[in-house]
Formats: C-alpha cells, sequence, structure tokens
C-alpha cells in the first residue's frame, strides 16, 4: 500500500483549500472511506468542508461552549446554519484531552496525564492533537464507528493545514486509537 504524505513548509490557515483538495483526491481513490471529521472554529473550514464532501458522512467539530468566553460558542450562528441546511452534523462537546484535566491544570497548576497526552501529539503538529481528539470525540457522540477508518481534517490555530487517516476509539478506550497514516502536515510548526 502506498500512501503520499504531503508538507507544508509551515503551519497556517491558508493551506485549508489545499488541505481539502489532498483529501479529496485520497477519498477519490478510496471511495471505502465514507466518514469525514473536521475541526471548525468560527466555520470557515466547516463550511468549505461541507461543501466538498458533500457525498460523504460529514462531521464538523467545533469548540466546546465556553472555549473562549463564558456562556459563547465561536462558531458564527451564519455558518452554523449554512452548514447544518447541508445536512452536515455538527458536533459541540468537550475535547478529549481537555476537559477536567484542563480545568485542573489551570486552576491547581497540575499535570494531568490527558493534558500530557496533547502535549506529547503536539509535538507531531497542534492539528495533529487535533484530529486525534476530534475521532474520539466523534466515536463518543455515535457519529462514526469504531471499526472503519476515517479522515480527520484540523489545523493550527484555524484553518486546516493537516489531515490523518485514523481509526477511531471511545475516549474510555483511547489505547485502541490508531494514527494511521498522514496526508499532510505543516513541517514547521
Amino acid at each position: 500500500m502506498d500512501i503520499e504524505t504531503h508538507y507544508f513548509d509551515e503551519a497556517s490557515w491558508e493551506l485549508t483549500d489545499e488541505t481539502l483538495k489532498i483529501v479529496r483526491a485520497y477519498l477519490d481513490a478510496n471511495p471505502e472511506i465514507q466518514d469525514i471529521i473536521v475541526a471548525t472554529t468560527r466555520g470557515n473550514t466547516g463550511l468549505a468542508a461541507s461543501e466538498m464532501f458533500s457525498d460523504k458522512n460529514l462531521i464538523v467539530v467545533s469548540h466546546q461552549e465556553g472555549f473562549a468566553e463564558p456562556n459563547e460558542n465561536e462558531l458564527e450562528k451564519e455558518k452554523r446554519n449554512k452548514i447544518e441546511a447541508k445536512d452536515v452534523k455538527i458536533l459541540t462537546a468537550t475535547h478529549a484531552m481537555a476537559g477536567i484535566a484542563r480545568g485542573i491544570r489551570k486552576e491547581l497548576g497540575t499535570w494531568t496525564p490527558a493534558e500530557l497526552m496533547a502535549v506529547a501529539y503536539r509535538t507531531f503538529s497542534q492539528g495533529t492533537k487535533v484530529c486525534a481528539e476530534i475521532a474520539m470525540m466523534a466515536a463518543d457522540a455515535g457519529l462514526v464507528r469504531v471499526d472503519k477508518d476515517v479522515v480527520c481534517i484540523a489545523g493550527t490555530g484555524r484553518g486546516a493545514d493537516t489531515a490523518w487517516i485514523v481509526r477511531p476509539t471511545y475516549t474510555s478506550k483511547f489505547p485502541k486509537l490508531k494514527m494511521k497514516a498522514c496526508l499532510c502536515k505543516p513541517f514547521e510548526f
């Protein structure tokens, strides 16, 4: 089996279109993969993905409520409405490697294993960490199967610059998560 990994010179939201095209080419050559999971913050990446992958089961994962500001979600309502109008599922949930663990770190200054795992994934890139995270979040929500590969798309800050073929699992079964192949990621990040 040959899977090509594309390395971008550096991390950037400006790579979103190219990242989506790389994923589209992979999916066209591998039609057995039906599930795409994409991270979005304000909705730009989710909306672009909803247009590119209308023939697939697309799950758009937003930041959890209160991520940036109490009682607010960063996903813009207009973009949310446009994504939902395309029959795309939007998942808003606690981040798999954050939640209580991040609260403990921020309030008590103590690192927990989940936060340390997030740091370890970030050594491959921010987008890689997010791809692992959204795969588990979608599995926990019952939106993808854990016995079939998916493609996860994420980025560094905003946009998309990273894509992985992942075998999802539930957060309660974390060691079974399989980051099978990288389709693209930034070389410098």
